[in-house]
C-alpha cells in the first residue's frame, strides 16, 4: 500500500471522525461560491456598479470568516485525533511522514469539500437568486455558467486547505508523544474566578449599557461603549458566570436536589473551557442581529416619490441647449416604442421661508391647464398651494402655513391654502395666483419644466442613463436638471435593498457559523462525555436523568450566548433609534431577533437530538 492510498483509506475508514470537518468546509465553500455567482452575474454588471465594491468586500469578508471557521473546525477535529497521531509516532512514523499524511488528508477532504460545495451552491443558486431578486426588487436572475466564480472558488479554497494543513502540522509538532497519547483526557483543575475581574466585568457592562442609555453619541463615546461592552462580555463568561455557578453550589438544598449536582458541576468546567467561544458567539450574534435590524429599517425608510411624471426635465433660462436636449429625450422615448404624454410649464426659480430653500413657482392658470381635475379651481391674491416636504431634517420650512417667496431683493408673503404631496422630484413647487406670478415674472427669468408620463417606467433604466449623460453629463450642469423615476428607484430602493440582501446574507452566515462553533465544541467533548455517562450509568444514573442533564447543559450552552447577544443588541438598537434617526429600528430589531431565535431553536433541537442519541447508544446500549 502506498502512502497516498494509506491517507485515502484513513479518511474513508473514519468518515464519522472526518464528517464535521468535511461538512463545515463544504458549507464554507458553498456560501462563498453562491455569493461569487451573485457578484459575477451578468445582470449586476450594469446599473449596480456603484455597489460592486461593497459586494466584493462582503465576499472577502465571507472568505476571511471561512478561514476562521475552518481553522476552528480543524482544531476541534485534531483534538479527537491526537491519540491516533501518538500511536503512529510510537510505531515509527517520522515527523515527515506525519506531515505528509496530514497534508494528503487535508487535500483529499479539501477537494471533496470544494466539489460538494460547488455542487451544493449550483443546486441552491436558483433559490439564492430568487431571494436576491425579491429583496432587491429587480427582474428575475437567470442561471448561467459561472466560469469566474468557479475559478475564484477553486483557487482560493484549494490554497486555503494547503495552508491549513501546514497550520495543523505546527499544532502537532508542539506536543510531546505522551501528550498526544493522552489526547483530551487530562485532569482539569477546578475553576477559580477572580473577585477583582468579576467586579470589573460588572463595571464594564454597567458603563457600556449606561452610556448607551443616556450619553450623547459621537465617535469617541461609541468607541468607549463598544470597548466596555466587549470587555464586559468576555469577563462575564470567564469570571461572572463561574461565580454564579459557584453560588448555586453553595446552596446545598438546591445543589443536592435531583440531577442539579451533576449539571451544575459539569457546567462550571464547560463554561470555563468555553469562555472564549461563548464570547465570540455572543459578539458575532449581536453584530448579526443589529446589522439585520438596522438594514431592514434603513430599507423601509427609502422609496420613490409618487409624482405624476416618470421623467422630468428643467431647462433654466441660461440653457442654450434646451432644444437639442428636449429632442434627444423625445427621440429616445420614440426609438424604444414608449407611448408618452408630455407637459410643458413655465416656472420661476425662487427661495422660500426662513432658510431660503429653493422652490419652483408656477401660475394657477398653467396649473389648471396641465392638471384640469385639480380640486383647487380658484386662488386669491397672496394665497398659494404648496407641493412638497415641510421639513428638512430638524428644520421646519413652513412655520404656521406661511412662507415668503424671495427673488433678488423682492419678497412676496404667501398664505398657504393647502399643503399637498410633491408633484415634482426636482424641487418643491408653489402654485400662486396669476397676478402674483406676473409680478414675479417682471423681475425674474422664466425657466421651462417638461414632464413625461408613461407606463412600465422600471424598464427604462438604460434610456434614463443615456438621457442623464446627455443633459447633466458626468458631474453637474448648472443650466439644466433631469430626473428619472427609474434612476431614483435604483438608488433609493434597489441599491439599499441590495445592501440589505448582502448584510442579511452575511449575518445569517455569521449566525450559522456561531451555532456551528457550539456544535464542534459539543462533539469534540463527546468522547469524554460518553465515558463519563457510561460510568454514571453503572452506579445508577437512569437514562431519563442523563437526557435531562445533557439537555439542560446543551440548552444553556446554546442560549446563554444568545441571551447576552440579545441584551447587547437591545442597547445598540436603542442608541440607533435615539441618535441615528431610525424611528422604527426597535420594532425591526425585535422581529429580527424572533426570526433568529426560531432558527436557533431549530438548530438546537437538531443538534440535541443527535447528541443525546450518541450518548444513549454508548452509555446504555452497549
Amino acid at each position: 500500500m502506498t502512502f497516498p492510498q494509506f491517507a485515502f483509506r484513513n479518511v474513508t475508514r473514519n468518515l464519522r471522525s472526518y464528517l464535521a470537518f468535511y461538512l463545515s468546509s463544504s458549507f464554507a465553500v458553498m456560501i462563498f461560491f453562491m455569493f461569487a455567482m451573485f457578484i459575477f452575474h451578468p445582470t449586476l454588471k450594469t446599473g449596480y456598479m456603484m455597489n460592486k465594491k461593497g459586494m466584493v468586500f462582503a465576499e472577502w469578508t465571507i472568505f476571511i470568516f471561512s478561514i476562521l471557521f475552518i481553522l476552528y473546525s480543524v482544531s476541534a477535529f485534531l483534538k479527537v485525533r491526537k491519540k491516533e497521531f501518538g500511536i503512529l509516532t510510537i510505531q515509527g512514523a517520522s515527523p515527515q511522514q506525519i506531515r505528509l499524511l496530514i497534508t494528503l488528508e487535508n487535500v483529499f477532504i479539501g477537494l471533496a469539500s470544494i466539489l460538494t460545495g460547488i455542487i451544493g451552491g449550483t443546486v441552491l443558486a436558483k433559490l439564492f437568486f430568487t431571494a436576491g431578486t425579491y429583496i432587491v426588487e429587480m427582474e428575475p436572475m437567470q442561471l448561467y455558467f459561472p466560469w469566474e466564480a468557479l475559478g475564484l472558488t477553486v483557487g482560493v479554497f484549494f490554497g486555503l486547505f494547503v495552508v491549513i494543513s501546514q497550520f495543523t502540522l505546527f499544532i502537532i509538532r508542539t506536543e510531546q508523544t505522551i501528550s498526544l497519547l493522552k489526547g483530551s483526557q487530562k485532569p482539569k483543575k477546578e475553576p477559580k474566578p477572580s473577585i477583582l475581574f468579576s467586579i470589573l466585568g460588572v463595571a464594564f457592562l454597567g458603563a457600556g449599557f449606561g452610556m448607551a442609555l443616556v450619553a450623547g453619541i459621537d465617535t469617541g463615546s461609541a468607541v468607549i461603549i463598544m470597548v466596555c461592552t466587549v470587555i464586559g462580555t468576555y469577563l462575564f463568561y470567564s469570571q461572572l458566570s463561574i461565580w454564579a455557578l459557584k453560588l448555586l453550589k453553595r446552596n446545598k438544598r438546591f445543589y443536592r436536589k435531583g440531577i442539579n449536582l451533576l449539571w451544575v458541576s459539569d457546567l462550571t468546567y464547560r463554561v470555563r473551557d468555553n469562555a472564549r467561544l461563548f464570547f465570540i458567539v455572543s459578539i458575532v450574534s449581536a453584530v448579526a442581529f443589529t446589522a439585520t435590524g438596522t438594514l431592514a429599517t434603513y430599507k423601509s425608510i427609502f422609496s420613490v416619490e409618487d409624482t405624476p411624471y416618470e421623467m422630468e426635465f428643467l431647462s433654466l433660462s441660461t440653457n442654450k441647449d434646451e432644444s437639442e436636449q428636449l429632442t434627444f429625450i423625445q427621440q429616445q422615448l420614440v426609438q424604444n416604442n414608449i407611448d408618452y404624454k408630455e407637459s410643458k410649464i413655465a416656472m420661476i426659480e425662487a427661495q422660500q421661508g426662513p432658510f431660503n430653500y429653493p422652490v419652483l413657482v408656477l401660475s394657477h392658470k398653467d396649473w389648471i391647464k396641465n392638471f384640469p381635475k385639480s380640486k383647487f379651481s380658484h386662488l386669491e391674491k397672496g394665497v398659494g398651494i404648496y407641493f412638497g416636504e415641510t421639513k428638512r431634517g430638524e428644520r421646519t420650512i413652513l412655520p404656521r402655513n406661511k412662507t415668503k417667496l424671495q427673488l433678488d431683493n423682492q419678497q412676496m408673503p404667501i398664505k398657504l391654502q393647502s399643503i399637498e404631496k410633491p408633484i415634482s422630484s426636482l424641487s418643491d413647487v408653489i402654485v400662486i395666483n396669476e397676478e402674483n406670478f406676473n409680478q414675479l415674472k417682471r423681475k425674474a427669468e422664466v425657466s421651462t419644466w417638461y414632464g413625461f408620463g408613461f407606463s412600465n417606467w422600471k424598464d427604462t433604466l438604460d434610456i434614463s442613463h443615456k438621457i442623464q449623460n446627455n443633459i447633466v453629463g458626468e458631474t453637474y450642469n448648472p443650466n439644466a436638471r433631469y430626473f428619472s423615476k427609474a434612476i431614483g428607484y435604483l438608488y433609493s430602493v434597489q441599491v439599499p435593498s441590495l445592501s440589505l440582501f448582502i448584510g442579511l446574507f452575511i449575518a445569517i452566515v455569521f449566525f450559522l457559523a456561531a451555532g456551528s462553533f457550539l456544535y464542534f465544541r459539543l462533539f469534540t467533548d463527546l468522547y469524554e462525555e460518553r465515558e463519563k455517562y457510561r460510568s454514571l450509568a453503572k452506579i445508577g444514573l437512569s437514562e431519563k436523568e442523563m437526557i435531562k442533564s445533557a439537555t439542560l447543559q446543551t440548552a444553556i450552552l446554546f442560549f446563554l450566548p444568545f441571551l447576552l447577544a440579545v441584551i447587547d443588541t437591545g442597547f445598540a438598537l436603542h442608541v440607533l433609534q435615539r441618535e441615528g434617526g431610525f424611528p422604527n429600528v426597535l420594532q425591526s430589531g425585535i422581529l429580527t431577533i424572533l426570526g433568529f431565535f426560531l432558527l436557533q431553536l431549530l438548530y438546537f433541537m437538531i443538534i440535541r437530538s443527535s447528541y443525546i442519541k450518541n450518548l444513549k447508544e454508548y452509555a446504555y446500549r452497549q
